[in-house]
């Protein structure tokens, strides 16, 4: 089932590895005010090959994403983070 779909901005940590780790992410809400969540947890889940995944979006191997717990009004809220390479831009689904 397709989810809700929103442009975030994204500070991650680029390792030595070429890995990344999701650390905060920004997203501006419908009446344009910009809200910071610190990314609490995370799992990588790309590299599976092409796909849709089960919120909806169609993935390659070109698709970074990560499953995320992010904490809001003091409650434990899970996104899912993507990042393609070729457009160079992030957006979650909740």
């Amino acid at each position: 089932m397709a989810k809700k779909k929103y442009e975030v901005d994204v500070i991650c940590l680029h390792l030595n590895d070429g890995n990344m780790i999701p650390m905060r992410i920004r997203v501006e809400d419908e009446e344009g005010v910009k809200h910071v969540y610190g990314i609490k947890s995370y799992k990588e889940l790309s590299g599976n090959g092409t796909y849709t995944t089960s919120d909806g979006i169609y993935v390659t191997d070109e698709t970074i994403f990560f499953e995320c717990r992010i904490e809001i009004n003091g409650k434990m809220r899970g996104i899912r983070l993507y990042f393609r390479k070729k457009q160079n831009n992030w957006f979650m689904t909740v």
